[in-house]
């Protein structure tokens, strides 16, 4: 996965939706995108992603919006920033080729085994975050 705004947007966005969301009231799209400077348009498409890996759940009608589907310590920053950035691996060389081959440079490569580790050690970073950590300010290096 690679790291773009798309990311920093979503977590953002998702901050918003779980400081705003009391009671389990839905919080409007509008709102936070007034809120965090981001388009309504954009939001939109994120939380479509949220809602598809169960992150997120909308409601429809007057006083609806948007949700958290599950406890926030149970959301993981990993699983947000997969659900709006795709599965793509961090550095190119650690990518397998439409060939279905690793890099070509790979047998003889001093330097894969470092991108492998860096981009699971990333991964493994991510997954230790939840939600309920960033609302708690308790992120630690």
């Amino acid at each position: 996965m690679k790291i773009t705004t798309r990311s920093s947007y979503t977590v953002r966005a998702l901050l918003d939706l779980a400081q705003n969301s009391t009671d389990g009231r839905p919080v409007r799209l509008s709102d936070i995108s007034k809120r965090e400077g981001i388009s309504h348009a954009y939001l939109e498409q994120l939380f479509n992603r949220l809602k598809k890996v169960e992150v997120v759940r909308g409601r429809k009608g007057p006083g609806g919006g948007y949700v958290l589907a599950k406890n926030p310590e149970r959301i993981r920053m990993g699983e947000v920033i997969q659900a709006v950035e795709g599965e793509e691996k961090l550095f190119l060389c650690t990518e397998e080729h439409s060939d279905g081959d690793s890099c070509q440079r790979y047998p003889g490569c001093a330097t894969h085994v470092l991108w492998e580790k860096l981009s699971a050690s990333f991964h493994e970073y991510l997954n230790s975050i939840s939600l309920a950590d960033l609302l708690e300010g308790e992120i630690s290096p």
